[in-house]
């Protein structure tokens, strides 16, 4: 798990990543923030393959969860 400020707005977000999930095809999870804390609402989660790469084996999100 990472807290980033991915959109710049002084907030972190929680970006979590399982790249083993899926028989290692792999999955992250972004979770935004507002001034009170972290919401469900508007939480995405994402794979290679909803992105354009290769699903199949991986292990997407490797990087983050380092």
């Amino acid at each position: 798990m990472r807290l980033i400020d991915i959109d710049g707005d002084g907030r972190a977000e929680l970006v979590a990543a399982a790249p083993d999930e899926n028989a290692g095809d792999g999955a992250v999870w972004l979770v935004p923030a507002s001034g009170d804390g972290l919401l469900a609402d508007g939480s995405r989660s994402y794979g290679a393959a909803a992105l354009g790469g290769s699903g199949h084996g991986a292990h997407f999100g490797a990087v983050i969860d380092e």
